[in-house]
């Protein structure tokens, strides 16, 4: 029979991790979720229509970009 690991190290590696480090992936997955609420928007206007997920994911990167240059 296999024993399960200690993952006890792992989980620790990850709490101890750097403020700025856990603000920069915060940041990322925030812009990843607008990124894909953008993406998926422009799917809706072109009537859900299938094939086109890589344009609309560079559209909404494009359009996210514009608009904080704007703020």
């Amino acid at each position: 029979m296999i024993e399960p690991r200690n993952n006890s190290r792992l989980a620790s590696a990850h709490s101890s991790q750097p403020e700025s480090s856990a603000k920069e992936n915060e940041a990322i997955a925030l812009s990843d979720f607008a990124v894909r609420t953008r993406a998926y928007e422009l799917y809706e206007l072109r009537g859900r229509m299938d094939g086109s997920a890589e344009q609309d994911w560079y559209q909404a990167e494009t359009d996210l970009k514009a608009s904080s240059k704007h703020v």
